[in-house]
């Protein structure tokens, strides 16, 4: 029989997960920031901020495009559950495109159709893996001001227009489930220039508290103990254990 997927688990990886274990830090350590930096510069991204599953991050990366109650965004007909389910979460409503049917992904000129007054972001899928037609969805979003996510769940080292699949977006969302290009066992990254993004997906992940010295609105000297919650954030952070085994394995495929 044939399997799905397997997963390629070197000796390397499991020294990575032991160093981690004896390392005292076993979450929200230094592997993560190596796994985050790892992966935005093998995509050529400015930022990347991990999470605990590729669903937690899209949840994030609308929760960062202002995605909320009333709001309308627009995903292919052909996708996982979660493209569309990250949307509900916030109060949004998932509108479905069609999808062309040599390639599965998201039809951009249905797509144009299905924009209204409440759109506020258009996600495009690459299906199995194979980019969509990011150049087209990237002037549909500039031509109606809105945030435009790549679910790449699948794309991980895939190109398109001779640029790695990561930089074409606003945000682009990749998966480490098992069954994708390179695993963690669970998890997600989100890659994005925008600084301003990249705060608000880090502000998300960990229950919506900061201690960033830039937006914290006390600025008393309060310590390095001061923190604030600016929004109804989630705890969907990746731990370092498993962040241990994503930069050996970014670098070989991507």
């Amino acid at each position: 029989m044939i399997p799905y997927s397997t997963q390629d688990v070197s000796e390397a990886d499991v020294r990575a997960v032991a160093r981690v274990l004896r390392s005292g830090w076993i979450t929200q350590g230094p592997a993560i920031v190596a796994f985050e930096k790892a992966i935005a510069k093998e995509v050529g991204a400015r930022f990347a901020v991990a999470f605990n599953s590729g669903t937690s991050a899209l949840h994030a990366a609308y929760f960062a495009a202002g995605v909320g109650k009333g709001d309308e965004v627009i995903v292919p007909a052909l996708t996982f559950a979660a493209t569309a389910n990250a949307a509900l979460y916030l109060g949004a409503k998932p509108v479905f495109a069609d999808v062309d049917p040599l390639t599965g992904n998201i039809d951009s000129k249905d797509a144009a159709k299905k924009v209204t007054a409440k759109t506020k972001a258009l996600v495009a899928v690459d299906y199995a893996g194979r980019p969509a037609a990011l150049r087209e969805c990237r002037a549909l979003a500039r031509a109606h001001r809105l945030v435009f996510i790549e679910d790449g769940a699948q794309s991980l080292g895939a190109r398109y227009a001779g640029k790695l699949v990561g930089t074409h977006a606003d945000m682009t969302m990749f998966s480490f489930h098992p069954v994708k290009s390179i695993t963690t066992g669970e998890g997600g990254i989100i890659v994005t220039d925008s600084e301003k993004f990249y705060r608000l997906l880090t502000l998300f992940r960990s229950h919506g508290i900061t201690r960033d010295p830039h937006v914290i609105e006390k600025k008393d000297d309060e310590g390095a103990w001061h923190q604030e919650m600016h929004a109804l954030g989630h705890n969907y952070r990746i731990t370092d254990i498993q962040a241990a085994l994503g930069p050996h394995a970014a670098t070989r495929r991507c």
